[in-house]
Formats: C-alpha cells, sequence, structure tokens
C-alpha cells in the first residue's frame, strides 16, 4: 500500500511537468491561431466584408482558429476576451475587438496589422520560452518525482 501511494505521487509529480510544459505549448498554438485570425479578418475587410458581427461569425466557423474559442460567443456589446495568455496579450484582444468596426475599413486594417505585429512577437517569445523551459519542467516533475521517492523510502 506504501508503494501504491509512492507510486501516485510520482506520477502526479510527472503530470504536472507535463502540464505545465502543454501549457506553455498552447500559448505558442493561440498566438499563432491570433495571427491567422488577422490574417482572415484582413481579407474580409479588403474584398467583401465590412460588418464586424459578419466577420466575426464567418472566423467562428473557420476550422483553423479552433482554438479561439471566445469567437463562438462573443458579446460585441460587452468585450472581455481572457485567454491563456499573458495579461499583456489579452488586453491587446480585449483592444481589438473593442475598436474594430469603429472606424473605416482602412483604419480598421491598420489597427488589424498593428495587432498580428504584436503578436508575431508574442509567438517568437512563447515559442523561445517554450523551447528553453518545456523540457525543464518535464524534468523538474521527473526529478521531483524521484526526490520525494528517495525520500518516502
Amino acid at each position: 500500500m506504501k508503494y501504491l501511494g509512492i507510486i501516485l505521487l510520482n506520477l502526479s509529480w510527472i503530470a504536472a511537468g507535463f502540464n505545465h510544459s502543454r501549457r506553455l505549448k498552447r500559448k505558442c498554438i493561440l498566438s499563432n491561431e491570433l495571427i491567422e485570425m488577422c490574417n482572415l479578418m484582413a481579407i474580409e475587410l479588403e474584398f467583401s466584408v465590412n460588418e464586424t458581427g459578419k466577420i466575426i461569425k464567418r472566423l467562428s466557423n473557420e476550422t483553423t482558429l479552433s482554438h479561439l474559442t471566445f469567437l463562438q460567443n462573443i458579446s460585441l456589446e460587452n468585450i472581455d476576451i481572457k485567454t491563456e495568455l499573458d495579461k499583456e496579450d489579452n488586453e491587446r484582444i480585449n483592444f481589438l475587438f473593442k475598436n474594430i468596426g469603429k472606424t473605416d475599413s482602412a483604419s480598421m486594417l491598420n489597427l488589424i496589422e498593428a495587432f498580428k505585429q504584436n503578436m508575431l512577437v508574442s509567438r517568437k517569445n512563447y515559442e523561445d520560452y517554450y523551447k528553453s523551459h518545456s523540457k525543464l519542467y518535464i524534468a523538474f516533475g521527473m526529478f521531483g518525482s524521484l526526490a520525494v521517492t528517495l525520500v518516502l523510502i
């Protein structure tokens, strides 16, 4: 029975390391999809639609943006979008959606492009952090579980 508890404790440490690494990877995925969202929004504005509601409806049906779940139930009257990204990026997302549709198409395209440039920088930061820390978190989980095992045995 004692060993079962140790095994479960070890598995929880290892799972915590993998979970934290997965969250870092999710930030990379979200930032990538936000950049793709900007590209699609710009296309919509340049060529066909310039009504914000229609653009968001089309984006919410886009399969390449499946991790952007806030698009499914966004309220344009009360925008409060929260993602797993950093606070600054969440503020930028909210700023984009609060201001999109309030000006002419050229200004909206400039706003989208500025947001996209910020997300490109954020994506690079997330990817660099993921590359340098994801294996560290997994290793920490494994070595933490070994340390617990040595202490308990």
